[in-house]
């Protein structure tokens, strides 16, 4: 009889990049057959989960600063007797075995002005939340130094497992239907054309860094995948919020983040699989694992270099599955949670 397995997650969502890989992991443990109970904050139901055993604790009264302390109270006292192995988090929670990390508060605060009161009550429950769990499964190498640096853990602890990305979402279209994107999106034939995938938060993925980076060149366009930008800047494309990424993907001739905090950057996976290089600052994880050829790094402390970079773009080189260096299957991921599933 499998055992029973605990998932524990801020909301159950096929948006967003820790909810939909929740969602993954969920529905491949169940094709496996292992029973799942579910621990989530202010749940709205999905069809898909359906079939499983949710329970669900309210946080909207909740000061955000308290919210991670409330919720782990709330799972110490639901979680007993319901018969559970082991529980996988996907969020910050001190009642985890294995604990996945995409970022954390101390590196993320690292780059912006302090906030000496929520800042202190983070870094606090992560320090409690990291030293309770048994398996801290960060999203990078990148990510697995840091948290040996900010948070003293011991490599013993740590598992790096870069996320899985479903492929047949993100796929490589024949030509015609390129230039067909590219004419529905309202973008230039005539100019090289940069994808900056940001839903809102553009500040902190690097578009004032990027737009500075490039004055003065004029054969460059910017296509602003999220919150359309109000702007002057002819130089500037807003898309808007994209439902179908890989069509704008295959529109583009690179996609470009200089984020001034990303833990990995699935954005750069899934450019590469729709056969479309990118251009990344190097603080960006996903950079560990994709070819030198399909991706080309520059360092936010040096401006000039980007603007360089984008100033001599070499005519763009069409990536595919070949340039990333790791297994993007839900099914890799599965296996090395059961395997530690098994020490817990």
């Amino acid at each position: 009889m499998p055992k029973k397995i605990g998932i524990i997650c801020n909301r159950l969502a096929s948006n967003g990049g820790m909810e939909s890989h929740a969602l993954s992991i969920i529905s491949e443990l169940d094709r496996l057959g292992y029973p799942l109970v579910i621990f989530t904050k202010n749940h709205k139901p999905l069809p898909q989960l359906e079939k499983f055993e949710i329970f669900s604790c309210s946080t909207k009264m909740v000061p955000r600063v308290l919210e991670d302390w409330y919720f782990s109270h709330w799972l110490r006292k639901i979680t007993p007797n319901k018969n559970i192995h082991a529980f996988i988090g996907f969020c910050r929670n001190t009642e985890s075995d294995i604990l996945f990390c995409g970022g954390t508060h101390r590196g993320f605060s690292s780059t912006r002005k302090p906030r000496i009161f929520y800042d202190l009550a983070i870094n606090r429950f992560e320090d409690v939340a990291f030293r309770k769990t048994k398996f801290v499964l960060p999203a990078s190498k990148f990510m697995a130094e840091e948290l040996k640096t900010l948070y003293g853990l011991s490599q013993e602890k740590i598992f790096v497992s870069y996320p899985p990305v479903p492929e047949e979402n993100f796929k490589c279209l024949p030509a015609a239907q390129k230039d067909k994107a590219r004419e529905e999106l309202g973008l230039s034939r005539d100019k090289t054309v940069l994808l900056f995938p940001s839903a809102s938060g553009h500040d902190r993925k690097g578009l004032p860094f990027i737009l500075n980076c490039m004055k003065g060149l004029d054969n460059i366009e910017i296509a602003i995948a999220g919150k359309p930008v109000k702007t002057v800047n002819t130089a500037v494309v807003s898309i808007g919020y994209q439902n179908n990424m890989e069509k704008a993907y295959n529109a583009v001739d690179y996609s470009i983040l200089a984020s001034c905090y990303e833990p990995f950057g699935l954005v750069g996976i899934e450019s590469i699989l729709c056969g479309t290089p990118v251009i990344l600052a190097k603080n960006i994880g996903c950079t560990e694992v994709i070819s030198n050829d399909a991706c080309t790094t520059f360092s936010r402390e040096d401006p000039e270099e980007l603007h360089h970079i984008l100033a001599s773009l070499p005519p763009p080189y069409r990536t595919s599955i070949k340039d990333l260096h790791y297994d993007l299957s839900v099914r890799h991921q599965a296996e090395m949670l059961l395997t530690l599933i098994d020490k817990v």
